[in-house]
């Protein structure tokens, strides 16, 4: 071999150790044809083999029945090139170039905060910090863009114009400009991708609504703060709660087994609790005599193998239809182990996710005697609108009443039902900002038309007048909705409420304000006080409902009951709502939101409504040691704000910790506030639940 041969091999050997060109990616995966045409001569072109080392400026091709995945270099993100394609990656510093020149390219990204990642092709720019891409273009330079997780932000290179374009979208960028966005279907993807894309919009769990009642039956997702996911692979688990509760004052040891099975599309468990009474006066808690309380520790889920639709049945929490006018934070379990129930949720959506549905209702057992609350939502997307349209009915109000409660008289029934409409407009949007307007119209009906009584100037004097009204109704518009990055939503609306509506009437505390019982003595003495007791159709109205034919004592539905007084929210109101809330990944949340409602035409003084709602959650994983912790404060459509001397049903708060003793085993403290008439006296009392136990899971 001659000098200039040894020359050549030396320098073709040691050329790559002073080489410039930078290491891009590794090949993970390979199907078909494919190649590679380097960068330098200094690489070998030709057959491309796994665990090979991509450089930038190096050109990847991939035949029709090609199929190539790359790691990009320094990170956790994934490209893949199917079909006939054709890819170019070139760095520089920190900053990723993917040139794709035609072809079929699918996209991971997760969230790098050190390098920068740009799709470039002849028409288009297209960055995406976090989530899934997949993107053809053909030989006319037109590119299909799809968002199959996340959120891109796309730039058009002949125009000069942005797009942002949500998961579920699509949008067609050429050399003229944009096209429409869409909402991706079936026909337009591969079944590859498709099914990723389907998988993905089930893969975000909702977060866990927070109520301490019953650590293992809480709601469907009460699984996340028992296990974690290392422990789920285990499709069968079993936790244990001992411990000692006060319910209602009155002291209880308490023992708890929760069989659990997790399937791929079904769960399933069943909380079988047993509480002790301590004392001679401590109720029997143990009893199963009704559908509701077989149904109550009930955890069931089933989602159809398309996920187009999935239905829950047991507890019920947190339930909210649109912006929340009309039902907000819906609970069928606001006390338990003392009231619980079992109902039933159905959502379901279409092959695309545009249009969505929500049916509920709130106890299988009161609906199969003809009662209970229903519910139905559903709302459809058309880019840049979305629309919501629901529907509310308590069958009977009274169905929750005892039947031994009757006395020589027939149950009473009685019905009330809402709607609500609502509108979402899609004001600005870019790759981590979105801003909406929206609005919703609630509207109540009565069964029956409600009589109150409020001050009007007649010449120049001050009357009192009577009014009736079979509806009433509440106005959230104009609001401004800002969700900034993936962690924190803004609300900010303009309310105007007219007389007598609550918002939010089904409340997460509308099982205790659904029905009052009023001793005759009470409303004896209300028939003596002038001049409201001169008012007939007033008088008939609260005295209509009495439980036995001797008038003893008397069941007020919550519509009802708020006008004992009258003269109490009988005028219109304008007002202001704020929501605030914030969360980061499964480790912790909190919210805050506020409606400020204030009296207006009032020859008076005029009185303020608020709702308040506080609400905090750490998970495991936050904090050394604490396995959960929580606060919370939610008050309804009150006039006095914070004050709990006057004990209304309209309230809930409590607290709980969880301190880790071993990595299964946990030391819970809790306490969980409600206020109802316990004893059928017609006084409204403070019931708080309250315990000490040991929570293992196995």
């Amino acid at each position: 071999m001659n000098r200039i041969s040894y020359l050549f091999l030396l320098i073709f050997f040691i050329n790559p150790l002073f080489s410039k060109n930078e290491e891009v990616g590794i090949i993970d995966e390979i199907e078909g044809e494919v190649t590679i045409k380097p960068a330098t001569i200094d690489i070998i072109p030709g057959a491309v083999i796994t665990g090979r080392s991509l450089y930038s400026g190096d050109i990847i091709h991939s035949g029709e029945n090609g199929k190539m995945q790359i790691s990009l270099a320094g990170s956790n993100n994934k490209i893949t090139l199917f079909g006939l394609s054709e890819l170019q990656i070139n760095k520089e510093g920190s900053s990723f170039q993917l040139e794709l020149n035609y072809g079929d390219l699918f996209a991971q990204f997760s969230n790098d905060h050190i390098n920068s990642f740009t799709i470039i092709t002849q028409s288009s720019q297209i960055i995406q910090n976090e989530g899934e891409l997949w993107i053809t273009r053909n030989f006319t330079n037109d590119d299909h863009v799809f968002s199959i997780l996340g959120d891109a932000q796309i730039s058009n290179s002949s125009t000069s114009t942005e797009l942002k374009i949500e998961m579920g979208n699509m949008v067609i960028s050429d050399l003229e400009g944009f096209g429409n966005k869409m909402e991706i279907t079936e026909k337009m993807l591969p079944p590859e991708i498709f099914n990723q894309y389907n998988n993905n919009r089930y893969i975000k769990e909702e977060v866990a609504a927070f109520t301490v009642m019953n650590y293992f039956s809480d709601d469907s997702s009460f699984t996340r703060t028992l296990f974690n996911e290392k422990e789920k692979r285990d499709p069968f688990k079993v936790s244990l709660e001992v411990g000692a509760v006060s319910i209602a004052g009155e002291p209880y040891t308490k023992v708890s087994i929760l069989p659990l099975y997790f399937g791929n599309r079904f769960h399933f468990g069943y909380n079988i609790s047993g509480f002790l009474g301590i004392s001679d006066t401590a109720a029997n808690l143990n009893t199963f005599s009704t559908l509701s309380q077989l149904l109550a520790p009930m955890t069931f889920q089933y989602e159809s193998s398309n996920k187009y639709y999935k239905l829950k049945l047991g507890q019920i929490k947190n339930l909210t239809f649109g912006h929340g006018m009309l039902i907000k934070r819906y609970t069928n379990t606001i006390n338990y182990p003392v009231q619980q129930d079992g109902g039933m949720v159905l959502n379901f959506k279409s092959d695309a996710g545009n249009y969505t549905g929500e049916l509920f209702t709130s106890s299988i057992g009161e609906l199969a005697n003809g009662g209970g609350l229903v519910g139905i939502y559903g709302s459809g997307a058309k880019l840049p609108y979305r629309f919501g349209v629901g529907f509310v009915s308590d069958l009977n109000q009274f169905s929750s009443v005892s039947d031994s409660i009757w006395n020589g008289i027939t149950p009473h029934k009685r019905s009330i039902s809402g709607y609500q409409l609502d509108i979402t407009y899609e004001l600005k949007s870019d790759l981590r900002n979105d801003t909406y307007l929206f609005g919703e119209f609630t509207t109540l009906n009565y069964a029956d038309e409600i009589r109150y009584i409020r001050s009007e100037i007649s010449g120049e004097d001050t009357i009192k007048q009577g009014f009736e009204r079979q509806s009433s109704f509440g106005i959230m518009a104009p609001g401004i909705w800002w969700k900034i990055g993936n962690h924190r939503d803004i609300k900010i609306a303009f309310n105007f409420v007219s007389s007598l509506y609550m918002s939010p009437f089904f409340s997460e505390t509308y099982n205790l304000e659904r029905m009052h019982y009023i001793p005759a003595s009470v409303l004896d003495t209300l028939e003596k006080n002038e001049p409201y007791s001169e008012d007939e159709k007033w008088l008939t109205m609260i005295t209509e409902n009495h439980i036995d034919s001797d008038s003893t004592g008397y069941y007020l539905p919550k519509d009802v009951y708020a006008l004992l007084d009258p003269t109490k929210n009988v005028h219109n109101k304008i007002g202001v709502s704020m929501e605030y809330s914030y969360q980061y990944r499964n480790l912790y949340n909190y919210s805050f939101d506020i409606s400020i409602l204030k009296e207006i035409e009032s020859t008076d003084t005029p009185t303020t409504y608020y709702t308040l709602g506080i609400d905090l959650l750490i998970q495991e994983g936050l904090i050394q040691g604490i396995s959960e912790c929580g606060l919370y404060f939610n008050q309804y459509f009150t006039s006095e704000l914070f004050n709990t001397s006057n004990y209304s049903e309209n309230m809930v708060l409590g607290g709980k910790l969880g301190i880790k003793l071993r990595h299964n085993v946990s030391l819970r403290i809790y306490r969980h506030d409600v206020f109802y008439d316990r004893n059928l006296d017609g006084k409204v009392t403070l019931n708080s639940t309250m315990g000490i136990g040991m929570v293992a899971n196995f």
